[in-house]
């Protein structure tokens, strides 16, 4: 069979009229629904819609709300509604609405009449409408509601529950008797490797049969298996009974293809399954097609992962699925690209988590060549009911049987972090003995169905560090695996700390296999600093984390894998940090624009040359200068080449020895234009990357023209946008510039001090710049030649008399605030009072932006003085600009 034949069928399969019984009609309604918030009942058909907006599928409703500056998003009723035209419907012929998901909880009215409801957010539904839809003008009407409800997992987690029809909605016309589309709306059909040798693979094929005839229909089922070129390499005929009025019965056939072609990482090989149903005729009622991909692994707690028997370190990424103004409303493309960019890092493994996402999702790791686990949503905390227990054990269902066919998952995963934020009483004994006795009766039921439905397998529980009481409440004993997040060096202790954790794992869980399901720092790729430390958001901290952990993840065997946390930035609406309700650990932005971790692991992951130069986004670029022509600062370069030869505007700097991927040197950039080229070469071919960046060399003496400063801090700041860069603050020294005075504010944590607050400020995209300041400042002093200059001063009140609640993912990291002070004080720029008393909490309100602009005349070789005067408590100042005009 060729390809084209191969098409054909496909098409006749799926697209033929639907005048013929033996033809399956699947299509998208996702364009031109109505939509409306509306708390109410609005399925009545006499509701009015006609102001409602029109709105295309995917949609969120909450792409705005949930990224502005007022706390919290909407959680509760979104409507749609729909006009469907049926200008004819054989006899007995089937029609069903079908969901790839909606957030959380739907209900589904055709003509008026509800057709369904299904609770949970991440999995597809599928509902029989055939008896509510009519030939004409019919109305579908759809109530998706993400209000919090305790019998609905997630209860809660460090991501947006967006709500809204996210996926794709599909209109499937069928025979009375076909393939099941409502059994747990999977494709009905189920392969599975059940022996596999060089020299044959016996697969089983389980295949759903539904009859809404009344009466018994003896029926063929016809299972065929194609190659890659179209050609035929196993067939089964068989004649089934299947009694009428009946739903989904299970029917199992076996196949064996010899000298079968396995799939793999580097080689996903799929055939292609016909699952054909006819008539005793032999009419073609029914025709669903799959893909089968044959491989065989396993885990092993001490050797690690094995893949057709040939061992693997599993290396990859989680991965969210929202992106920058959309929330998780994504069209297929999109997440197309997203696997795209997990397979090229290097990367054979994607956990996807912490919920089921798209079928394109896992279609694409399939094609690739992307191991995966996947996961239901049971995140933090659970709540003590039978109806919760439910909806597990419902969600696990419907995720094991949509994702049965793909061979690329060769985990199920369930209860991240689950004993994160246990809703008990720490100190009441039997509070916690009955919340743990619970979750452990929901856990054993969530591990046997997932082992009753699929038991070739593994299962995993993702874990937070602190292992013992996983192990107190007796669910760490029930998964064949264990995941452990681990973020040594970023919310607590240091990065060395961490391959210990490994050793001390292993030792005391020697006979499960260990799996590193999320580590991780959050990285603005706006942000950088030559001094970095934890928290500080910049691109260096999060370089030296990632560069830390890979090769202890890499050296030890019994780690069998381990997934960054995370591929993309993500929406979390709670976090406040250097760019507020995202949380910042992807290795790309949410607008999927790579950081330099991404490279790090190209250059320590792919084959194929890499040579990346860091910071390459940093195109505005600037630092204090001696002599006003030059500035030397730090550059790192990432590449999987043994040495590289660096030019600096068409001078040759050397060549560089690569140390664990990395070189490392200084440049002295000059004012101005600037471009490092970077040269490696490979199999006797050579490769160039290349970094352009416009350097502002401040010198108050020299050609001063500009200079923005961030004070109480050691970070650098890009203001994209403005194409500006604003520099770390420094001590004032004859003949320079600087600050006179005052010390850092440290914003104060359990475990120490952050470098910068976690405040969002209101008022501004420009966090950073206001997220730090010196207190108790005396003055700023620079020593600019005569002109005429505007003084821009920046400031934030960062202490506040709101209480703002703790976040679970903190960890304790969350800033202990000081005790609110009603700060005034006085402004003198150059012996001229500009300002007498400034209050910023009293005149604009705490946590919000202020910048207040002076024009100042310098003459007689005075140079610039900003002093500040104490009134009530100690002056601040957060960030000054100084721009000459004339």
């Amino acid at each position: 069979m060729n390809r084209i034949t191969k098409v054909l069928i496909i098409i006749s399969c799926l697209f033929g009229s639907i005048a013929c019984y033996g033809q399956r009609v699947k299509q998208t309604i996702n364009d031109g629904w109505r939509f409306k918030i509306y708390p109410e009942d609005a399925s009545a058909l006499t509701f009015d819609t006609s102001q409602w907006e029109t709105v295309s599928v995917p949609h969120s409703w909450n792409t705005k709300d949930a990224d502005d500056e007022t706390p919290g998003f909407y959680r509760g009723k979104g409507w749609y509604r729909k006009i469907i035209p049926i200008e004819t419907l054989i006899p007995d012929q089937r029609v069903f609405l079908s969901f790839e998901g909606a957030n959380q909880e739907t209900n589904v009215y055709v003509n008026g009449q509800l057709v369904g409801n299904h609770r949970g957010g991440y999995a597809a539904f599928t509902f029989d409408v055939t008896e509510a839809v009519k030939i004409g003008t019919n109305e579908i009407t759809v109530c998706v509601d993400n209000t919090h409800n305790p019998d609905i997992a997630p209860l809660s987690a460090d991501y947006t529950f967006f709500g809204g029809i996210y996926r794709d909605v599909y209109l499937i016309y069928t025979s009375p008797s076909h393939i099941s589309t409502t059994h747990h709306a999977s494709s009905g059909v189920y392969l599975t490797t059940q022996k596999l040798t060089d020299q044959q693979a016996e697969i089983s094929i389980k295949t759903y049969i539904s009859n809404a005839l009344m009466s018994n229909q003896t029926l063929i089922l016809e299972t065929e298996v194609v190659d890659t070129n179209g050609k035929q390499v196993a067939v089964s005929n068989e004649k089934i009974q299947v009694k009428g009025g009946i739903r989904n019965t299970p029917f199992e056939s076996f196949l064996t293809i010899s000298k079968p072609k396995r799939w793999d990482v580097d080689d996903p090989y799929l055939y292609t399954v016909y699952s054909r149903l006819r008539d005793k005729k032999g009419t073609l009622l029914d025709c669903v097609v799959n893909s089968l991909g044959i491989r065989e692994f396993s885990f092993d707690a001490d050797k690690g992962f094995f893949l057709n028997g040939r061992y693997r370190k599993l290396i990859g990424t989680n991965r969210h699925q929202d992106y920058l103004g959309l929330g998780n409303a994504l069209r297929d493309e999109m997440h197309v690209r997203d696997i795209k960019l997990v397979k090229n890092m290097g990367s054979n493994f994607l956990r996807v988590a912490h919920y089921p996402q798209d079928p394109v999702v896992m279609q694409m790791c399939d094609q690739l060549g992307l191991l995966t686990s996947v996961e239901i949503p049971v995140v933090n905390a659970i709540t003590q009911s039978d109806a919760f227990l439910q909806n597990c054990i419902e969600q696990v269902t419907e995720m094991v049987y949509q994702n049965y066919n793909y061979p690329s998952v060769v985990i199920w995963a369930y209860m991240n972090e689950v004993l994160l934020r246990p809703p008990f009483d720490p100190n009441n004994s039997e509070e916690r003995s009955n919340y743990l006795k619970f979750l452990n009766k929901i856990a054993t039921a969530i591990e046997s169905k997932i082992r009753e439905i699929d038991p070739h397998r593994y299962t995993m529980l993702p874990c937070h560090a602190a292992y013992p009481i996983y192990e107190e409440s007796g669910i760490a004993a029930l998964p064949m695996m264990l995941g452990f997040n681990i973020y040594n060096g970023w919310y607590g202790g240091q990065v060395n700390e961490f391959e210990k954790g490994l050793e001390n794992l292993h030792r005391i869980f020697p006979t499960k296999p260990l799996f590193i399901t999320e580590y991780g720092a959050d990285v603005d790729a706006r942000l950088h600093s030559f001094s970095p430390v934890r928290f500080d958001f910049s691109n260096e901290f999060g370089s030296f984390f990632h560069e830390h952990y890979i090769p202890e993840i890499l050296k030890r065997k019994f780690v069998v894998g381990a997934t960054v946390w995370n591929l993309n930035d993500f929406y979390s609406e709670t976090r406040r940090d250097a760019v507020p309700h995202i949380n910042n650990k992807g290795l790309v932005g949410i607008d999927r624009i790579p950081k330099d971790t991404y490279y790090l692991y190209q250059a320590y992951l792919k084959e194929t040359p890499l040579l990346h130069i860091c910071s390459k986004t940093w195109t505005s670029r600037a630092g204090a200068s001696k002599d006003g022509l030059t500035s030397m600062q730090p550059l790192k370069i990432y590449t999987n080449a043994e040495r590289v030869e660096i030019h600096l505007n068409g001078k040759n700097l050397g060549l560089f020895p690569v140390v664990e991927k990395i070189v490392e040197t200084k440049i002295p950039f000059i004012n101005g234009r600037n471009v490092i080229d970077a040269v490696i070469e490979k199999n006797g071919i050579s490769y160039r990357d290349q970094y352009v960046c416009n350097f502002n060399c401040i010198n108050v003496k020299q050609g001063f023209k500009e200079m923005n400063v961030m004070l109480g801090t050691e970070r650098y700041f890009e203001d994209r946008t403005a194409e500006l860069c604003w520099i770390p603050e420094q001590i004032y020294q004859t003949g320079s510039w600087g600050y006179v005075g005052g010390e850092r504010m440290k914003t104060k944590t359990r475990y120490g001090f952050l470098p910068a607050s976690d405040i969002e400020i209101l008022g501004t995209d420009q966090d950073p710049i206001f997220q730090t300041q010196r207190t108790g400042i005396k003055s700023f002093k620079a020593e600019v030649p005569d002109g005429g200059y505007a003084v821009y001063l920046y400031w934030a009140e960062l202490t506040s008399d709101k209480k703002k609640e703790a976040l679970a993912y903190n960890l304790g990291n969350d800033a202990l605030l000081p005790n609110y002070s009603n700060r005034s004080f006085s402004i003198t720029i150059n012996d001229i009072c500009v300002a007498k008393r400034i209050n910023i909490a009293e005149e604009y309100g705490s946590e919000r932006a202020v910048i207040k602009k002076f024009e100042v005349q310098v003459c007689q070789g005075k140079g610039l003085s900003i002093d500040f005067g104490a009134i009530e408590s100690a002056p601040i100042l957060n960030a000054i600009r100084i721009v000459k005009i004339y």
